[in-house]
């Protein structure tokens, strides 16, 4: 013992403290990681990115519509052109949400309780399952987009009014699934909130 040096000291009560420190995390039973908890504030940046774009794109499709009415040509193509840019934009917005995702996915195994990590994984997964959703809801837009400037520069094509139709019931169906899957991941993020706020 004489010879433990001051700094020496130091370092095993450092050890000691990190230990006892571990051991009252695990022993309390509940280990959130901070990876995990990044991800999930820079995916809701993101999720809140995406929102805004689909209300841009939509009220791109309203003016469309109403030029439609109005008989306005040009107008109509520039808001398309404009609501095909929006639609890129939020394609790219679904692929970093993904990347989000991934970084929670990969910190699930380390979530305590148990149950926590279970109420954790069904909301990734729900999630998940939205951006797949909401890749699709992106292309069926892109592609209504394009059958809508086809419809403009080429008028009395008959068969485009029913493509028309058949992409607006599949982005209908698309954005149902999507409303599902985020109020699904809502509450299980909310539940999974409450076990940590105890």
């Amino acid at each position: 013992m004489k010879n433990l040096k001051p700094r020496h000291l130091v370092l095993v009560l450092s050890a000691s403290a990190l230990i006892f420190s571990i051991y009252y995390l695990f022993s309390s039973g509940k280990f959130l990681p901070g990876e995990f908890s990044d991800a999930r504030i820079k995916g809701a940046t993101v999720a809140e990115r995406i929102v805004d774009l689909s209300r841009t794109t939509l009220s791109l499709l309203e003016k469309v519509s109403i030029y439609d009415q109005q008989r306005k040509t040009n107008e109509a193509l520039t808001s398309i052109s404009s609501a095909i840019i929006v639609n890129s934009e939020s394609q790219e917005e679904a692929i970093r949400l993904s990347s989000q995702l991934a970084a929670m996915a990969e910190n699930l195994p380390r979530i305590q309780p148990a149950k926590a990590r279970e109420i954790a994984t069904e909301a990734v997964t729900a999630e998940v399952a939205l951006v797949s959703r909401l890749l699709y809801y992106n292309n069926y837009l892109h592609q209504l987009f394009e059958a809508l400037r086809a419809k403009f520069n080429r008028p009395g094509i008959s068969y485009l009014d029913g493509q028309v139709n058949d992409l607006i019931n599949k982005i209908n169906d698309e954005a149902k699934q999507i409303n599902i899957l985020n109020k699904k991941f809502g509450e299980r993020m909310a539940e999974f909130d409450k076990i940590f706020q105890k």
